[in-house]
């Protein structure tokens, strides 16, 4: 529909235009300027037809409806330093968010296979390809995935600077040991997230203080006397009297020595022998923390974690901007891969401390992603300080998962943390009952104009009991009235959240909203990976425990003390004590 001045001109220009070619003014020089017109005049009124076509808005529709989008930020990137999210349905621009507004991070939700993964991958393709670092963690063994990471890190020619940690193929992974570095309080830390959260449990609380004491106390010695432990040390170390004795050989500060000795005096029981540690009264206090920690030393986990020289050391991938892609055998060990994902994050955690002790010139520059999908099926508690603090470390956070009901069961207010601390929101088709509603809230409510229309009609007839003619009345009335009336309403509908097709989503960044398209990076032929190893060395002041290797001598030590014990018994059964 053409309304206004401009349009009135434009047709008034190609009026003048068809008049100016007209035979009875040919040879009038005069005439010629007049056919400026005629361009002009057509180039408006093409560029308007063009742009109702671009601003194509249809919410009437049930599926493949389009919603109007608010201004992108092309103001607020000058630098053109960002991340591109897809492109707005009702006039395909391109929706950037500049990496000021990434680092107050993003968060990802919408039901299985509609686009989440392949968004987070379109995203780390574009973090690879400027030179950028990310972690990303997988709730699934997927290979096709890790081999197009890997494929896209060699087209960015940066093959040496991917890390895969994948205990489901310990000889297609790079190793980890993340209870390796930071001073003791860290690794005491990173280990009780493996526990459950006791924090209405006074019983529990107990023994979760008792297991960070230990904890402390032995890995503090172990730093001390320069030492390099790996978790099957520590399980050994926790399951065995003879081994907690060794440690008291070797050689550290004098101030730690006195703790380790005090810590082991409290176990220690006298015997017809002398004085030994009560391996018994060990177990009770830190029994469920070493069961977790052998879990991480045997089998397959063993070959990727019991390691003195790891290959993938977060702290030197984020300040680097190297990249990792976890995977997590949540299908057939999700037990384990909780631990394992706890572990990463709480590892992660350490990470953000570091870099935060830098300069901020050495922080990572463009800002470190983080991509945790389906987060819901590995996440705790104690991941939402990462959310407040990571962004003075110049890290985004980006958690994927599937409803809100995967925050609200880490408890109550969890959701509120998630969300409240994170700045972009890309809602995918929901499928739960609740979501949609809940999503609806976030992105707010505007004031519109409701219109109302009422149409009346009335007819009526009269006449008198008593007349002396046949004289009566009849009447026939209606009206249409009109009416408006300010409300309001969800900015977007629930059900328009609930219809989107793949790779649709709604984003709300800040206080604006956008329809978007996300796009899809796609390979032709994959090759598949093949791990890279990286060479490291153990730092020449230091020195391997290697409890692993000398587990026979414990357990022979055991056995020999057994026997020893039994032949008293014996003894003593022959010979009973004289009265």
């Amino acid at each position: 529909m053409l309304l206004g001045r401009k349009d009135a001109w434009a047709l008034m220009g190609v009026g003048l235009g068809v008049a100016g070619a007209s035979p009875w003014l040919a040879g009038e020089p005069a005439v010629l300027g007049a056919l400026a017109g005629p361009a002009l005049g057509s180039a408006w009124l093409t560029y308007r037809k063009t742009q109702e076509w671009l601003n194509r808005v249809d919410a009437d529709k049930r599926e493949d409806f389009i919603l109007k989008s608010d201004e992108t930020f092309g103001e607020l990137m000058p630098t053109k330093k960002g991340i591109r999210l897809g492109y707005t349905r009702d006039n395909g621009l391109p929706l950037d968010i500049a990496d000021t507004f990434m680092t107050r991070h993003t968060a990802i939700i919408g039901q299985s296979g509609v686009g989440k993964t392949i968004l987070g991958e379109y995203l780390l393709w574009q973090q690879a390809m400027r030179g950028g670092g990310f972690i990303f963690i997988d709730a699934k063994l997927d290979a096709a995935t890790r081999d197009k990471l890997a494929y896209m890190m060699k087209l960015a020619g940066r093959e040496d600077e991917f890390y895969v940690l994948n205990v489901d193929d310990p000889q297609n992974s790079n190793t980890y040991n993340p209870i390796l570095d930071g001073d003791s309080d860290e690794v005491a830390s990173r280990l009780l997230n493996l526990l459950p959260s006791a924090e209405n449990s006074p019983g529990a609380d107990y023994f979760r203080q008792q297991a960070n004491y230990a904890l402390t106390v032995l890995t503090g010695a172990l730093k001390s006397a320069k030492r390099r432990y790996n978790f099957s040390d520590l399980a050994i170390i926790m399951q065995s009297d003879r081994a907690l004795e060794s440690l008291l050989r070797l050689p550290m500060e004098a101030e730690v020595r006195m703790t380790l000795e005090v810590f082991l005096n409290q176990f220690r029981k006298r015997d017809k022998n002398g004085t030994a540690i009560d391996v018994i009264k060990v177990k009770e206090i830190l029994g469920g923390m070493a069961g977790r920690i052998a879990h991480f030393a045997q089998g397959k986990f063993g070959q990727v974690f019991n390691t003195y020289t790891p290959e993938i050391n977060l702290t030197d991938i984020v300040k680097n901007n190297k990249c990792l892609y976890v995977m997590l055998p949540t299908m057939g060990k999700d037990t384990a891969a909780l631990s394992l994902g706890k572990m990463v994050l709480s590892d992660l955690r350490s990470a953000v401390y570091n870099i935060q002790g830098l300069d901020a010139s050495k922080r990572p520059d463009p800002p470190f992603l983080v991509f945790a999908d389906e987060m819901g099926s590995y996440v705790m508690l104690g991941i939402a300080r990462l959310f407040e603090q990571a962004r003075s470390a110049n890290i985004c956070m980006i958690p994927a998962f599937q409803t809100f009901a995967n925050l609200r069961a880490i408890s109550p207010d969890f959701e509120d943390i998630i969300i409240g601390n994170t700045w972009n929101k890309i809602f995918f088709k929901f499928a739960s009952k609740d979501s949609p509603e809940t999503a609806a809230e976030i992105i707010g409510k505007t004031k519109k104009f409701v219109r109302s229309l009422s149409l009346s009609e009335s007819e009526g007839a009269s006449a008198n009991n008593l007349r002396a003619t046949p004289q009566g009345s009849a009447s026939k009335s209606g009206g249409i009235s009109e009416s408006w009336r300010e409300d309001e309403a969800y900015r977007v509908m629930p059900e328009h959240l609930k219809s989107m097709g793949m790779g649709e989503a709604i984003v709300m960044s800040g206080a604006r909203v956008f329809h978007i398209k996300t796009p899809w990076v796609k390979y032709d032929e994959v090759p598949p990976y093949k791990a890279v190893r990286h060479k490291v060395s153990l730092p020449p002041d230091q020195l391997g425990l290697d409890l692993k290797d000398r587990y026979q001598e414990f357990l022979m030590a055991a056995q020999d003390e057994g026997a020893k014990l039994a032949e008293i018994d014996n003894n003593s059964f022959k010979n009973p004590p004289s009265a």
